[in-house]
């Protein structure tokens, strides 16, 4: 048995043990979906790490520079870290009421319809955020098949397969569970990018080579590909050019702030200071992670100057570590890209069944508020986490996309879609319903047509998009009627109401 299996089996073994510790903990309903909104500040800025840390970040990014240049720190190291900028402005607001809500469409069911249990733009929600979270977990799949494939020789679709099982498992014991192990895999994951820079610092005799080589290179990434243009690498528009990697950057950065994941990390904490101190937290930390993933995209490009014909530039990290880093740090990096899969798909997974089950299904069927309801309905959770968990693989065997585009597409919609539907609803008490309904479809549309047309003029996608979201939303609210006292009291207010505090527990189906 070689080292990088071994490493692996233990890896696993943590897994399970923080996977049944954090599942014993998952009592209510509140416990299942957001840890009971009690999470201190070391777990918080665990699981956050992680999820930031995900496989477009730690096979996607380097890939990426690797093979697009410094445009991919323009546009998406960037974008990332303009979003972890903001997010503690973002995480005091959502986690300000006393009684917070459990989900994002929950969160939009109170601001935007509270009057409605059975809240069409809740459920609307749910239903983008369920195709959202379900493309994020195969592309996690995705990356872990590859690097589980590359350690112990399986084919890539078995190595699916047996991520989906430690995936399920992680899933099981609700938010807690998913929080715990994200933690163990953020340490994990530090310690890979690390050990994967140290060496290729050392392989390329220093950053002063590794520069040099990138700016002047013109092999291609892929056999069969035509030569580089010397010095495109090295530019921070790369092959695309200005506008795109500007679209690149705010759709990375807008739409990570506002996507639905994030907000419901943010309701976990136990309070409001909690919450915007482990963002951050979480800012700092990350800097050194991603000064390590540029180092091994471009010393990966001395190293390894194109890769096999067949092979895309997902694979450059796996293949550095296999060829050339020490076994033990090798094993250490490998498994930090699976850590990294786990740590985000398990949370993609989890919010993919809580959209169905808790913001679809239960909104729908409308029935009274209950402890047995809430236990039947942690027990349909867990049966979809399975059957999503199944379909997840299938996606992840076609292999749709590159890693770190299509976290961008997907952030892209999501954040021309919920930019103003959040920020405006967060902090204008004047933002309603009908502002919210049209600027979620003309977000939604103009995305679409820009990302498939092009955008009008050249301007970045996202700036028209979004930029048309919000403008349409200014306009209908100027125009309709104020919402309720109930739809924003508690986000702008520590104490309210009576019938408020009512509203928030109806809403939540508290029994």
């Amino acid at each position: 048995m070689n080292i990088y299996l071994i490493v692996f089996i233990i890896y696993f073994m943590i897994i399970i043990v923080t996977s049944l510790i954090g599942s014993k903990k998952a009592e209510s309903m509140e416990d299942f979906a957001v840890g009971g909104n009690k999470m201190g500040l070391i777990l918080g800025i665990g699981t956050s790490m992680a999820t930031w840390l995900s496989v477009a970040s730690v096979m996607g990014v380097p890939g990426n520079i690797y093979s697009r240049g410094v445009c991919a720190i323009s546009g998406w190291i960037a974008g990332w870290f303009l979003a972890t900028a903001l997010m503690p402005i973002v995480a005091y607001k959502v986690r300000r009421p006393a009684v917070p809500c459990r989900t994002f469409p929950e969160l939009v069911n109170l601001r935007y319809d509270p009057g409605r249990e059975k809240s069409p733009i809740r459920i609307f929600v749910a239903l983008v955020e369920l195709v959202g979270y379900f493309i994020f977990s195969f592309i996690q799949i995705q990356g872990f098949g590859i690097v589980l494939s590359s350690i112990t020789g399986l084919s890539y679709n078995i190595c699916c397969i047996a991520f989906m099982i430690i995936l399920v498992f992680t899933c099981m014991g609700g938010f807690e569970s998913v929080a715990r192990t994200d933690t163990a895999n953020a340490i994990l994951i530090l310690i890979g990018v690390v050990a994967g820079a140290i060496t290729v610092m050392n392989l390329t005799g220093g950053w002063g080579n590794i520069v040099d080589n990138f700016v002047t290179t013109t092999a291609p990434a892929v056999e069969g590909e035509p030569a580089l243009q010397s010095g495109v690498l090295g530019t921070p528009w790369g092959i695309f050019g200005s506008s795109v990697i500007i679209s690149t950057l705010l759709a990375n950065a807008f739409g990570s702030v506002v996507a639905p994941h994030w907000v419901a990390r943010f309701m976990a904490p136990r309070n409001a200071k909690t919450a915007a101190l482990q963002m951050f937290c979480v800012l700092l930390l990350l800097v050194p992670v991603f000064v390590c993933l540029v180092i091994i995209g471009m010393g990966g490009k001395m190293i390894i100057p194109t890769l096999p014909k067949g092979v895309t530039t997902d694979y450059m990290f796996p293949q550095l570590i296999m060829k050339y880093l020490n076994p033990v740090l090798g094993s250490l990096a490998l498994t930090a890209i699976c850590a990294a899969a786990v740590s985000t798909a398990n949370s993609m997974l989890l919010h993919c069944s809580t959209s169905l089950v808790y913001d679809i299904k239960r909104v729908i069927q409308g029935k009274e508020a209950s402890d047995e309801n809430d236990e039947k309905t942690k027990r349909e959770l867990r049966m979809w986490i399975l059957l999503l968990g199944v379909l997840a693989v299938l996606g992840a065997i076609a292999q749709f996309s590159l890693l770190a585009q299509g976290f961008t597409y997907v952030y892209g919609a999501f954040g021309s879609m919920f930019f103003a539907l959040i920020l405006l609803g967060l902090f204008m008490k004047r933002m309603n319903r009908p502002a919210a309904w049209v600027s979620m479809i003309v977000g939604l549309v103009m995305y679409l047509y820009c990302t498939i047309c092009g955008a009008p003029f050249g301007l970045p996608t996202f700036i028209v998009s979004a930029g048309l979201s919000v403008i349409s939303a200014l306009i209908v609210m100027s125009v309709t009627k104020k919402p309720p006292l109930e739809s924003y009291e508690a986000y702008f207010e520590d104490e309210v109401c009576e019938s408020t505090l009512a509203t928030i527990h109806r809403i939540r189906k508290d029994a």
